[in-house]
């Protein structure tokens, strides 16, 4: 079984226990404006193209065999639809101003880098995490890694936005440790406008996931003026105590993806958005201690 990758991270220490591999698998069916991993979004390959490192001198324009490429004053145009991810003009690049943004791999070859830090994981309790994009639009992939760390007694964890079917979520589960799930917003028109999907299915996938995994922790992305609000988070505490959760991650906003909104050639819509102040976020944290949920700043 393959899929893409978009990156495999080794020695994290967020995203779940101690020192951890973070695995980046790509697609994604939520479009939220803060994304920090444009890459991920799409299913399919695509290219990044870094325009200070271009000479213009057309070797990629010659090397597509779709016709993908376009060579201007300002640089070279991604036809996106056109573009099939063969990675040809990557190759023909001779300043490596393209370069794809994932790479097509099996579940073993995907083990095979998981396993290079086993010594890791046994001295910081640490394991695997698989991240996206959405793990439930690979479902068939993540459940066979998982169970593969599983067998070699591997710490397992996920990352989910709970959008997607239940039927694979309770599958997944079953070979996880930890649950590490997106609540993006509480309010089911806010979280519409900003991630392009409604949030009841996300909140009926938790509801019925609490009822059959023991170790979910909710995850926030704090947006400044979209989900930081007193009200929003008062509201996540509410929906974690109906679901008997324990723990909420409250993860500050940056802007540290968007650069990659510009090598993708999209456009990044919260470029002038501020970071909270460190005094409000620590406020949040002592909202969510104070209704007996533990709060973690980061994740």
């Amino acid at each position: 079984m393959k899929t893409v990758i978009c990156e495999i991270e080794h020695y994290a220490i967020h995203d779940g226990p101690g020192i951890r591999t973070v695995v980046f698998i790509k697609g994604c069916p939520l479009r939220c404006k803060w994304c920090s991993n444009p890459e991920t979004q799409r299913r399919e390959n695509e290219l990044f193209y870094s325009s200070e490192k271009c000479i213009l001198c057309g070797s990629c324009v010659r090397a597509c065999l779709k016709n993908a490429l376009t060579k201007t004053e300002t640089g070279i145009k991604i036809n996106k639809e056109l573009c099939d991810g063969c990675g040809l003009c990557t190759s023909a690049c001779p300043m490596s101003a393209l370069e794809l943004a994932g790479k097509i791999m099996t579940v073993e070859e995907v083990f095979e880098e998981i396993i290079k830090d086993t010594i890791f994981y046994r001295q910081s309790g640490g394991g695997v995490t698989v991240s996206g994009g959405e793990v439930l639009m690979n479902s068939g992939f993540v459940l066979e890694l998982l169970k593969l760390c599983r067998d070699n007694y591997i710490n397992t964890a996920i990352e989910t936005s709970g959008y997607g079917s239940f039927v694979e979520l309770k599958k997944i589960g079953l070979y996880t440790n930890t649950i590490l799930f997106d609540v993006k917003h509480t309010d089911n028109e806010m979280h519409e406008r900003f991630t392009g999907v409604s949030n009841k299915l996300i909140l009926e996938n938790l509801r019925k996931l609490s009822t059959v995994h023991g170790n979910i922790i909710l995850r926030v992305p704090l947006i400044t003026n979209i989900n930081d609000s007193e009200g929003n988070i008062k509201n996540t505490i509410k929906l974690a105590a109906e679901c008997s959760i324990k723990e909420i991650h409250l993860l500050p906003y940056h802007s540290l993806g968007a650069d990659k909104y510009r090598r993708l050639q999209k456009k990044y819509e919260l470029k002038d958005i501020e970071k909270q102040d460190k005094a409000y976020i620590e406020r949040l944290k002592k909202i969510v201690e104070e209704s007996g949920i533990k709060c973690v700043i980061g994740g």
